[in-house]
């Protein structure tokens, strides 16, 4: 269940590299009810498992946003819960990928070097968007291992969320790993408050 916060923690981490100090968080327009649910494929050694992850805004002010990230994984025959996860962004300073998908483990070192950018063109619920990408090594190391890899990110502006596709690969242990992260549905509906 880790796995699926902890791939998209290293995405969000290549995400912030391309918002400037200048630019706006992205959750900044964000509104209560707000929510962005993403198709996730995972192949580790060829064993594919796919899921959804789904961010929504629960809480929101002029200061800081409230998201709980949830979701399912399915694999090998079963279906394994995502337990939410509420992360406090704080909307006053430069969007910080940490705070919205979870921490990354404790002493992890994360080293990311931009290498392109581009633009292209992607369609959400038949509506075509145009993006900007960037491709990314990433270099990281934690209790000893060293972990690289390459990612893609794509982002579109207009839309209150810092990515809409990421693509991941890298070698784990002799063993191929590949990442596809895409955007399928965004909208708003209403959010229930939790009972106390």
């Amino acid at each position: 269940m880790k796995h699926a916060f902890f791939v998209l923690g290293l995405a969000m981490v290549c995400v912030s590299t391309g918002y400037t100090q200048e630019e706006e968080n992205p959750y900044k327009k964000s509104k209560v009810g707000d929510y962005y649910t993403y198709k996730m494929t995972t192949k580790i050694a060829g064993i594919a498992t796919e899921g959804t992850l789904t961010q929504t805004v629960t809480t929101k002010d002029d200061k800081e946003a409230i998201i709980a990230v949830s979701g399912k994984l399915l694999g090998m025959g079963m279906e394994v819960m995502i337990p939410a996860k509420n992360e406090t962004i704080d909307l006053t300073k430069p969007y910080d990928p940490t705070r919205a998908t979870g921490k990354l483990p404790e002493g992890t070192k994360v080293e990311v070097t931009k290498l392109k950018d581009g633009s292209d063109a992607f369609t959400l619920a038949k509506k075509m968007h145009t993006t900007k990408w960037q491709t990314y090594k990433m270099k990281m190391s934690n209790m000893g291992m060293d972990f690289e890899a390459d990612l893609k990110v794509w982002q579109v502006r207009e839309l209150n969320v810092p990515m809409v596709k990421m693509e991941m690969t890298s070698e784990v242990m002799g063993n191929k790993f590949e990442v596809l992260m895409e955007l399928t549905e965004t909208g708003n509906k209403p959010v229930v408050p939790e009972k106390k």
